[in-house]
């Protein structure tokens, strides 16, 4: 007998095995199917408190260990349940808007959020939001395509920027547009191409990544196709500030000094200066600009904003500038993987981010975005190609690596045929990779077929 993944506990011997379908209010889930890690639940035990956590367990998962109290977690672990407030608490609720309590609480700011009127309005037109029109191998063409020229683009701002000019607004909604399309069309391939590391500046690539992900976000709130283009354009220009930055400055590997920081942090003003001088049409371009390192909890820069203060847009790229940044390489800091990311989020959540928009971002984007290099329980390796919206944790993967490493054919994997026992549970999802692990590159995968549409 194979012995038991570390992930496992003596938990599942005192706890009951229950499918997800059981699942009822008032039991105690204290293990999962699968590592906590890579879902929600960073408490490592949830007590159900509604339905909609049942919603989100089987979103995750095939079967839970229930336990009548909290006894039944791991014996030894110092992370335990914490109080109702904590943070871990609030990261295991469900990702749901419409409950009295999240009403009441924007009732008391004095302000409903773009994301409640946006739930709102697909509830109206009965709409269930954007349909995948063509298959993401059919869409990686164009989407490369849209990505290379809206690089060389955001590069030739930059230079323009560094020799006194103003940025080309014009030039920078033409590839959003172009960006926009291969989104509405199919998100996974842009996704994809935001995660493939280059050698341009990281201001490039930052921008770049931060347009596509705020655009595949919108998408999935259900906003208007202007709507993207404008959240795309403050997505790309967002750090333009940055450019007035000195380079040994932006690139310093250390500890910054008081004088280097403030110079840092001067970069929210020099961008929107840079928007307003320009004669820009759009207020929320210059307005993400400068507050999109203000934070709920009124420790941000430059003004030190608090939560009701802050716009919805610059909300929205806060979450999301952040997100790539953590999973980036910079010149102080390594990438951290997608969950490791989704752990940090959830952690600060109404600290340094708008709790709303973290949390349905974190569900947008999934565990394990497409273009995440990933490693099986059985040393498969490959590529996230598309997500899965009821199984997050079980992606479609091109896997390219046997289970010895040895490079092999590439062979497109549904991992959430293991859900329904026509694939071995060998192929779930043992950890996420950095790009170039075991000689698997997003940069040498070029895609492109006449497959039917899929999500």
């Amino acid at each position: 007998m194979s012995k038991s993944p570390d992930w496992l506990s003596d938990t599942r011997k005192k706890g009951v095995r229950t499918p997800v379908s059981q699942l009822k209010v008032g039991m105690f889930v204290a293990e999962l199917d699968r590592p906590w890690m890579g879902t929600p639940f960073f408490t490592e035990g949830v007590l159900i408190k509604h339905h909609d956590q049942i919603r989100q367990f089987s979103e995750y998962c095939q079967h839970v260990y229930v336990t009548e109290t909290p006894a039944g977690l791991r014996q030894g672990k110092k992370t335990m349940v914490k109080p109702i407030e904590s943070l871990a608490q609030k990261a295991s609720r469900p990702v749901a808007f419409t409950t009295l309590s999240a009403i009441q609480e924007k009732q008391k700011q004095g302000r409903k959020p773009l994301i409640k009127k946006r739930r709102e309005m697909i509830k109206k037109n009965k709409s269930t939001g954007y349909e995948i029109q063509l298959s993401a191998e059919q869409e990686h063409p164009a989407a490369r395509e849209a990505y290379d020229q809206a690089k060389l683009m955001l590069e030739n701002i930059v230079i323009a920027v560094e020799y006194g000019s103003t940025p080309d607004i014009h030039s920078a909604e033409a590839v959003v547009r172009l960006c926009r399309e291969s989104v509405v069309r199919n998100p996974n391939a842009l996704v994809w191409m935001s995660r493939i590391q280059h050698d341009n500046a990281y201001i490039v690539k930052h921008g770049l990544s931060v347009c596509i992900l705020a655009m595949v976000f919108g998408r999935y709130l259900n906003f208007t196709e202007s709507e993207l283009d404008v959240l795309g354009l403050c997505g790309l220009l967002h750090d333009i500030g940055k450019v007035k930055i000195p380079t040994d400055v932006h690139n310093k590997r250390g500890l910054l000094t008081t004088d280097e920081l403030r110079l840092i942090k001067q970069h929210t003003v020099d961008g929107y200066k840079l928007l307003r001088d320009n004669k820009t049409q759009f207020a929320k371009l210059t307005d993400v600009a400068l507050n999109h390192h203000e934070r709920p909890d009124g420790l941000g820069y430059p003004r030190n904003l608090k939560g009701h203060e802050i716009s919805d847009y610059a909300k929205i790229i806060a979450v999301v500038e952040a997100y790539d940044a953590m999973t980036s390489e910079r010149c102080y800091a390594e990438a951290k993987g997608p969950a490791e990311a989704h752990k940090e989020v959830y952690e600060n959540l109404g600290k340094q981010f708008d709790e709303e928009y973290a949390l349905q971002f974190m569900q947008a984007i999934g565990p394990y975005p497409p273009g995440t290099v990933v490693e099986l329980r059985n040393g498969m390796v490959g590529i996230v190609l598309t997500g899965h919206t009821k199984f997050r944790h079980l992606p479609t993967v091109i896997l390219s690596r046997d289970t010895d490493k040895k490079a092999i054919d590439d062979n497109v994997t549904d991992l959430s045929l293991t859900d329904s026992g026509r694939l071995d549970k060998s192929y779930l999802i043992q950890r996420a990779l950095p790009d170039g692990s075991f000689g698997v590159c997003l940069e040498n995968h070029t895609l492109g077929s006449n497959k039917d549409p899929e999500t």
